[in-house]
């Protein structure tokens, strides 16, 4: 392994062991609440092909994680104009896709990549509960019904494809 990449994973593996720590402080109900919200961001983004996805044959929008690195790097472009504006809940939220895009690209943190979705799946009980209060939400706040019901949809397929397979394939 190179000098640059070295440092990268060791970068990555310190933001990634300080996101579980953090987690792991946490009641179930606020790591749920974390999870559905980067849950519901990311149907968001999609919808709205604000982040690279591929479509079923079916023309359905494909809730499984696709093209690593080009998604990596539109994720954390995100993180960045959110981060700038003052979002700093959704520029956190984002992170989870980050850690996990990183863990799947890079071995050597598939390890610790589970040990954050299995704090993250945990909290299983409680997703429908915060799916729904969000949807709530985003209908409250004005937001279009079609797009809410949209984002739920996509959100909850985005949820049945969790823990994402490509995660838990490269730590065997």
């Amino acid at each position: 392994m190179g000098f640059i990449r070295k440092l990268a994973v060791k970068s990555y593996s310190k933001e990634l062991s300080m996101m579980i720590d953090g987690l792991s402080k946490i009641d179930i109900e606020q790591i749920a609440t974390i999870l559905i919200y980067s849950v519901w961001l990311r149907a968001t983004l999609e919808i709205e092909r604000n982040l690279p996805l591929m479509e079923g044959v079916n023309g359905e929008l494909d809730p499984e994680l696709h093209m690593y690195p080009i998604l990596l790097e539109a994720i954390q472009k995100w993180m960045s104009v959110l981060k700038k504006n003052g979002q700093e809940t959704k520029s956190f939220s984002l992170s989870i896709w980050v850690h996990t895009l990183r863990s799947i690209l890079r071995p050597e943190l598939s390890l610790e990549g589970n040990r954050l979705w299995d704090i993250l799946m945990s909290s299983k009980s409680y997703w429908e509960k915060f799916l729904t209060r969000i949807r709530d939400e985003d209908i409250q706040l004005g937001i279009q019904y079609e797009q809410v019901i949209n984002t739920e949809k996509h959100a909850r397929a985005i949820l049945q494809c969790l823990p994402p397979k490509q995660l838990y394939q490269k730590a065997q």
